[in-house]
């Protein structure tokens, strides 16, 4: 069996032991931003991702699905996860980076489906009922992504494409589910259970691909659930790939040309404080993330700076810079993973550091 090369991939891992609520909002306008939003719970080695646009697509609610109150809504292991939005739309999902060579061909799989309810008795519904989902009744089904009409003026059958479940890779390693490099699978209509197994297939560009998981719906139904498990990446193309050569013999190391350089690749972690932190603020920043060993200080190019394959800044406050500290670091220092944290008192810091 092919090694699956997500972590944590059928969302088995327990939330409590990173108690992350991390995730990327893409407004209507503007560049995405990193917020910590607490009734999203995100799911292990997973950062969970919805555009925002208020009225049309809104902000979701994340926690898990466990097989204990309602095993339908299990695909395998004791849990899933479960993504809802209530009288409002939503285009959301999660998305992880995964290292890979470079042309790996590779193919992506998930299962989902969505509880889909809203209609009045009038209109053929069963309100609140929790195995009905409007359009496709108490069965379990799956209708292909096109093949379905949306404004026919008959609420249920209307009602059948209210939700699209879609996964996609992109092969570059962006982290925008809305850029043109994402390749995504065809979607599908899923209610009432894993009836319908989701895929893409693609060849990485690079050392990093991302993977998203999207659920994207239509109506403003009160009841708008998409439940996910076992996600899967596989290469599929190691038998075929060649012989590795035998490893050229290592030359004389120069000291001036490699000055700087890792001595091992590693994810660095900087909490960046603003130049006005007092002795408190280096106190809550180290009482905040010391179980992750994270790195403080207060220079934007120490922050920034290294050939690491992983660079992260926790940017504390970043209006108390003179300058835009997050074009600072696109200017200066590509490729740095920009996290910003406002805290009015070095107590709400500590707080959210553990949050991370």
């Amino acid at each position: 069996m092919a090694q699956n090369l997500l972590k944590n991939g059928g969302f088995e891992a327990d939330w409590g032991d990173k108690k992350s609520h991390r995730c990327l909002v893409f407004p209507a306008s503007g560049g995405p931003q990193e917020k910590i939003i607490g009734n999203i719970f995100t799911p292990s080695e997973w950062t969970t991702w919805f555009l925002h646009d208020p009225g049309t697509w809104d902000q979701p609610e994340v926690r898990d699905a466990w097989k204990e109150h309602d095993a339908r809504r299990v695909h395998g292991g004791k849990k899933g996860m479960l993504l809802f939005t209530f009288y409002r739309g939503h285009d959301a999902g999660f998305f992880q980076r995964v290292q890979v060579a470079p042309g790996t061909k590779l193919r992506l799989t998930a299962w989902a489906h969505a509880w889909s309810n809203h209609l009045s008795k009038e209109d053929g519904g069963r309100p609140d009922d929790g195995r009905w989902s409007d359009g496709a009744g108490y069965k379990e089904v799956a209708w292909k992504a096109g093949t379905i009409p949306s404004d026919t003026g008959d609420p249920q059958e209307d009602a059948k494409s209210n939700f699209t479940f879609y996964v996609g890779i992109d092969p570059t390693g962006g982290d925008n589910p809305l850029a043109d490099t994402v390749v995504w699978g065809q979607g599908y209509h899923i209610y009432n259970g894993y009836c319908q197994e989701l895929a893409v297939e693609t060849t990485s560009q690079t050392s990093t691909v991302t993977v998203f998981l999207r659920s994207k719906t239509m109506w403003k139904f009160k009841h708008s659930d998409a439940y996910w498990d076992d996600a899967e990446l596989v290469a599929t193309n190691q038998g075929t790939l060649p012989p590795t050569p035998p490893t050229p013999p290592t030359p004389p190391v120069d000291p001036a040309k490699t000055r700087g350089q890792p001595r091992v690749q590693y994810d660095r972690t900087y909490v960046l404080l603003a130049p006005d932190a007092n002795k408190a603020w280096a106190l809550a920043a180290v009482d905040g993330s010391w179980q992750h060993r994270y790195t403080i200080g207060g220079s934007a190019d120490d922050s920034g700076i290294g050939d690491l394959n992983v660079r992260r800044v926790i940017a504390v406050n970043p209006a108390r810079w003179p300058t835009d500290l997050h074009a600072f670091f696109k200017e200066y220092y590509a490729g740095v993973e920009y996290i910003p944290v406002e805290a009015n008192t070095p107590a709400e810091l500590e707080r959210k550091l553990k949050a991370l």
